[in-house]
């Protein structure tokens, strides 16, 4: 019994002391990394551009920049496109993260 004992408090031990050298380990490499180059790729990622956007404000300044008839024509027609493309806009993490968690939702309602 007191030999059981013992053997748990170093597997305890050992594990305790394994968790803090990960955890410095990791802290030590966080520090060093530097994010400003990886920055802006993550950030496109997660909140990707959206080409409607830029097809309304090409639109916007078509109509507003040069107010003659022959400019407005291709500035309604492009704010229109932009609407009528908006359902194609790439999906953001969020949305990604939302659409698995109904998944999974689903099929862990059909198990047997």
């Amino acid at each position: 019994m007191v030999m059981w004992a013992l053997q748990e408090k170093k597997i305890l031990q050992s594990a305790a002391e394994s968790v803090s050298r990960v955890a410095e380990a990791k802290a030590s490499v966080a520090a060093s990394v530097d994010t400003t180059k990886l920055r802006p790729h993550v950030t496109s990622l997660s909140k990707p551009g959206s080409p409607s956007s830029a097809m309304k404000k090409a639109g916007v300044a078509l109509i507003v920049g040069t107010p003659d008839p022959i400019t407005a024509v291709p500035g309604v027609a492009l704010i229109a496109a932009s609407y009528m493309s908006k359902k194609n806009d790439p999906a953001k993490l969020a949305d990604l993260a939302l659409e698995t968690r109904k998944i999974l939702r689903d099929l862990q309602s059909l198990s047997i």
